[in-house]
């Protein structure tokens, strides 16, 4: 679902390159833009947008964003990125900050297509990313290889 009331993507560049993104596991992306403020609450105003136009996008209790679940709502007026993740997509604070990141130098050039799909494509890559993928395991891996051949060299 692209629900683009900011006018601000490109629909013809924007709508295959998120059918090319790839994700560990299915997961329905939507994207929300609107014009807003500064001091707009985004979390506010995408779970308003939510509840009005899309129930679906919100858990059975009402009190999360239903699973499988990705929202990138983009306020290009106001300045705001925000993503929203089911409980069975969540990452961790850090990595939603470098999803929400990865598109920032390209909205700060008014690049809102290219940011937005920069933002979904890190999005794919953390979340349920698989343990044996994530750099911690990545550079334990390379630590225990350096002692393996350091302990080789000096034994």
């Amino acid at each position: 679902v692209v629900q683009d009331d900011a006018g601000v993507l490109y629909q013809a560049q924007l709508l295959p390159a998120l059918r090319s993104i790839d994700f560990y596991e299915p997961t329905e992306v939507a994207v929300y833009t609107y014009n807003g403020s500064a001091s707009d609450n985004l979390n506010e105003k995408v779970l308003q947008y939510a509840r009005s136009n899309h129930p679906e996008w919100i858990s059975a209790d009402g009190q999360k964003w239903a699973d499988g679940l990705f929202i990138f709502a983009l306020d290009p007026v106001g300045r705001h990125v925000g993503t929203y993740m089911g409980e069975d997509r969540k990452v961790s604070l850090a990595q939603r900050e470098d999803i929400q990141n990865a598109g920032k130098d390209l909205f700060r050039d008014a690049q809102w297509t290219e940011g937005t799909i920069a933002g979904i494509r890190r999005g794919a890559e953390l979340i349920n990313q698989p343990w044996y993928r994530s750099w911690a395991f990545v550079g334990m891996l390379w630590a225990s290889g350096g002692v393996v051949v350091a302990g080789a060299w000096y034994g």
